[in-house]
Formats: structure tokens, sequence, C-alpha cells
């Protein structure tokens, strides 16, 4: 009996699947069903491959051909304005020249939050709690960005730590490694150390439940966004990835809501609830304290503030991790970087006696290599995400309607500001820093311009921009000052990244060759 319900449910589900496929194809581009966001009349389509091909074709094309759709567009319109169809919603991609112009315009004319939910799919991993407030940012922004440096040490204690519980079981002869979740490992004690504090950042299973939740929320977003509106709420409903969001989310709250609910209890009994300090008892020094702080009536709930922490962490997490990884898979194909930065990081930790609080800031050369690799290297074909919330005349007559999402296309060196923007040059901003000293700060990885968007630019810009600066350094000095690397013997080039819709997925499988250092 249970072979013959199996049977008929799964027949069931193909009819469903069939179901779908047709009223895709028929409705799929209409307004309120599949397509969603204004497209502009003189900003052509692009991506198509036939004459008269359905446009549910295009959309569908953008999963398996998305970055390559949006570098089409960049190479062959010349004005730089085109639009992007995906399967549920139109992009248009603007040129660079509008970047300053929009970057500080304020959220009820241009909102980045909502363009952020709308492709993370809020509704079914939750991400729509942020259209009231991004509380994380705030806390990052407010607390943790200004005191950094006094946090440095809590970093390298969790490095240190996990160097000696958690060792990488290489010797003083070249072995082949897959690196990759090691540093996904090392990035969530760290993430948690300065967003949770001791001892739940050296809990096994929390630390292994941080990167489950990414993975599954990351893979949600990769499937929903592949289909149109109108089929979310049944695939919310039936896909493994979004049941296991549910199920991490479930015990992330199992963790969270009884510190939450500790943390507020002191607050209660000291009255010291939205004081960053108290004479009456230490506070911790952490994010998730620091969201407690400031959050509102509203917010000021275990269940409001575990949801909010979630994405806080997430983005941190990966985007940390691609960025050592490239870095990395770099060195190994350009060798003769790494003895520079190398001898760079040993000469400053000398200096500072191990890691001193400005150490990091000091490491030009390094910072130098990190922003060229994100330049060539983004994890994204789209940068600085907006809707427009009302009509918007830009300086030349351009009309942005509301309900437009924009967006700046990251795909083409050739847009960037800089000489020769095809070489790679891991030591270009460290060389224009040493010739233009006024202002050099500008050449510093955390900075933006409308060249360097990778974290945004203007008053939407990622405020845990500067936390990833360090901890992206102390993770590659972490490997790089224990351990010689290079090219396995059955590659000549570094492991390359698999294209998926706008994004770049580094290769889970890829190795490099390690042994440790003799010094």
């Amino acid at each position: 009996m249970d072979l013959e319900e199996t049977a008929k449910g799964g027949s069931l589900l193909v009819y469903i699947l069939a179901g779908l496929v047709i009223v895709y194809i028929v409705a799929g581009d209409l307004p309120g069903l599949g397509s969603r966001y204004r497209k502009l009349p003189q900003a052509p389509v692009v991506g198509t491959r036939f004459p008269f091909e359905p446009r549910w074709v295009t959309r569908y094309r953008f999963y398996s051909s998305g970055w390559d759709i949006i570098a089409r567009g960049n190479e062959t319109v010349p004005s730089g304005l085109f639009t992007v169809v995906r399967p549920e919603s139109n992009i248009t991609i603007i040129p660079r020249k509008y970047v300053d112009e929009l970057a500080n315009l304020t959220d009820d004319r241009l909102a980045s939050n909502e363009a952020i939910v709308n492709d993370m799919m809020g509704p079914y991993t939750g991400a729509t709690i942020l259209l009231k407030r991004y509380l994380g940012h705030h806390a990052v922004n407010t607390k943790l960005t200004p005191q950094l440096h006094m946090l440095v040490e809590h970093i390298q204690e969790e490095l240190e730590i996990t160097a000696s519980e958690d060792p990488l079981n290489i010797t003083e002869e070249w072995s082949e490694h897959r690196l990759s979740p090691y540093i996904y490992r090392l990035m969530a004690r760290i993430t948690s150390r300065l967003f949770l504090g001791v001892p739940i950042c050296r809990d096994k299973k929390w630390l292994q439940l941080q990167l489950d939740l990414v993975m599954a929320i990351f893979q949600t977003i990769l499937l929903m966004r592949n289909y149109p509106r109108f089929t979310h709420p049944l695939l919310g409903a039936v896909i493994p990835a979004r049941k296991r969001l549910k199920k991490c989310m479930e015990e992330l709250h199992e963790f969270l809501e009884p510190l939450i609910e500790e943390r507020m209890a002191i607050d209660a009994k000291y009255n010291s609830r939205g004081q960053m300090t108290s004479d009456k008892y230490e506070k911790p020094n952490d994010v998730m304290q620091w969201m407690m702080d400031i959050a509102t009536d509203e917010e000021y709930t275990p269940d409001n503030l575990a949801n909010r922490f979630v994405y806080t962490i997430m983005g941190s997490i990966r985007s940390v991790v691609e960025v050592v990884m490239n870095c990395l898979y770099e060195l190994v194909e350009r060798p003769e970087y790494i003895e520079p930065i190398r001898e760079e990081m040993r000469q400053v930790l000398a200096e500072d006696g191990g890691w001193g609080k400005r150490s990091a800031s000091r490491m030009l050369k390094t910072d130098s290599f990190i922003k060229e690799i994100s330049r060539h290297y983004p994890p994204s074909a789209l940068a600085f995400r907006r809707i427009t919330k009302q009509k918007i005349v830009l300086h030349d007559g351009l009309i942005l309607p509301k309900d437009t999402y924009i967006c700046i296309a990251t795909t083409s060196l050739a847009q960037d500001d800089v000489p020769d923007p095809h070489e790679f040059d891991g030591f270009r901003y460290f060389n224009e820093r040493m010739s233009h000293k006024v202002g050099a700060s500008r050449y510093d990885y955390a900075s933006t311009d409308s060249t360097h968007i990778g974290f945004g630019h203007g008053r939407n810009a990622c405020p845990g921009r500067f936390a990833a600066s360090l901890e992206s350094k102390m993770l590659l000095a972490h490997i790089i000052l224990q351990f010689d690397i290079k090219l396995p013997p059955s590659r000549v080039t570094r492991p390359k990244s698999v294209k998926m819709m706008d994004f770049k997925i580094q290769d889970s499988t890829a190795t490099i060759m390690m042994r440790k250092r003799k010094e």
C-alpha cells in the first residue's frame, strides 16, 4: 500500500510540475505573475539568442547564463543601459556614471533593503524582517566598527584555539588539501566570537548550525529565483532546501532565545536596558548585546532578535570566505606575490609584538592584493542593488520610474577607472598609495567609489566592510605564515568558479598543495 501511495504521489507531482511549466510559458511574463519591476523603453533586453524568442525562454536562460548575459550587455550596448530579465523580476543595468548621483539618496526614494529582500526570497527565507529596520547593520555600524581594533585579540585567540583543537593534517612534506571547509569553520568561529562571545562561539554544534543555515538559505534562493513568482508558494512548501532552512532556524532559536532571555533578565534586574554600559555589571561586548541595547520595543523580543541575528551574520561568513579563498587560489597561480606579502606580515607582527590594534591597517601590500582580487573576482555580476520608490530624474534627463530595480554590472573590467584595467596587478593600490600620500585612505580595500562597489557605495555601503578587511587579513596570515602553498601537479591555473545566475560559486572540491613551513 505504501508503494502504491508513493507512486500516486509521484505521479501527482509530475502533473503539478507539468502544469506549472505550461502556466510559466503562457503567463510567466505577465505583470503580477512572472515579472516584477518596471522595464525602461530605452533599455533593450539582452540575453536573447533567436529572433522572436519567447520572453520566458530568455528569462529561464538566466539561471545557467546570467553572468554571461550581463557581460554581453556591457559589451554590446554602447550606452551601458540595458535590461536583464530573470524568471522572477526585471533588472535595469545602469552605467557607473550615475553611481555618485544615486549613492546618498534616502530610502524613501531609493531603497537598498527592498532589493536585498527581493533577491533573498524574503517571504520564504525570513529576510522580510529587514524591511522594517536593519537592526544588525545599525549595531555593526555604530558599535562594532568604531571599536574593531579593540577586538583583534579576540579574533587571534579564536584562531589559535582552532589551530590546536581543529588542526590541519599538514606535515613538512607537500600534500593536497581542500582548504575551503577549514576556512569556513574558522570564519564561523570568528564571527560567533564577535557577535555572541564565549562560550557559544566554541560550541561545535552551534558552529555547524551556522554553516548549515547559510547553505540552506543560499540553496533556497538559487532554486526559487529560477521560477516566476506565482510558483513560489508551492515551491516554498515542498523544496528540501527550505525544509532544511526551517529546521535550522528552529535549532538556531533553541540556541539563541535562552541566551537572549538571560541577558534581558539581567538588564531588567539592573534597569540597564538601552544603556551601552552599566556600573552594576559588565555587559557583554558583542553584536547581539548591542542589537538588544538599540532595539525598539517591537524588536526587543527573543524571537525577533534571533531572526534578525541570522541576517547579520549570514553575509559576513560567506563573503569573507569567498575573498580569502580567491586570494589563496590567486597566490598559487601567481607565486611571485607570496613572499612579499608574507614578509610584510612578518615585519608588521614582529614590530607590534603580534597582532596589535593597528597591525592589519599597516599591511598595505596585503590590503592592495585583496582589493585587486575583489575587483577581478566579484562574487556577483550585480552590485549597488536599489529599487526606486518614486520617480527619479537624473542629471542628463534619464527618468527612472517608480518600482524600477536598478543595478551596476561588475562584469566589465574595462569600466574600472584604473590604469590597464584588464591587467591583474596585486600591488596596484599599494603603488598608488605611495605615489599619492594625500587622501591615501581611498586606496583601502574597505573604501568605496564608483569603480569599487563590491561593498556598495554611499549611505547604504556595507557597514561590515571594515570587519571583513580585518578578518580577511588575519585569515590569510593564519595560512601563509604557517604553510607553503602551490598549485597541484594536475593544474596549471587556479580553480575556476561555477557561474550560476548572477553568482560565481567556488568549486567546493578544489584543492591546493600545502606543507608546513620549516621556519
